[in-house]
């Protein structure tokens, strides 16, 4: 993926939020993950179509060893419905905090949840700061 400036990702990640009608105080109390977005962005790991919001994740470690079959990034939608995320809830304990911010990836991203448990770290902080505005 194509480097881009940091205020230029800055500003792409701002629109998305304000598509997303996040309200100031949760920027605020988010920062930390609109900072990796804003990295991310920067450094061509993801890309925010600026028409539909949807952003497309290059995975840093793919998902699988067979090159053929193997994940090699990840698209989220730019909303959800509880209808949508429902499905992948199933079975998730309510206070299993890692466990049900897998399943709401796994639904942002139309992806099973054991997909998802299998990101690596540095792939799974990436989806952790996009997943975070959906809760």
């Amino acid at each position: 993926m194509a480097k881009i400036n940091r205020e230029q990702a800055e500003t792409e990640v701002t629109a998305w939020i304000d598509k997303k009608k996040v309200y100031a105080e949760t920027r605020e109390k988010y920062q930390q993950y609109i900072d990796i977005m804003i990295e991310a962005l920067a450094n061509g790991d993801i890309v925010i179509d600026q028409d539909t919001f949807e952003i497309k994740h290059t995975l840093l470690f793919q998902i699988g060893e067979q090159e053929d079959t193997a994940q090699k990034a990840l698209k989220y939608v730019p909303r959800i419905n509880d209808k949508k995320i429902q499905p992948h809830m199933r079975g998730v304990k309510s206070d299993d905090a890692d466990a049900r911010l897998n399943a709401l990836i796994a639904a942002i991203t139309n992806t099973s949840k054991a997909d998802i448990s299998l990101l690596d770290t540095a792939d799974k902080r990436i989806a952790t700061a996009i997943g975070i505005f959906f809760m």
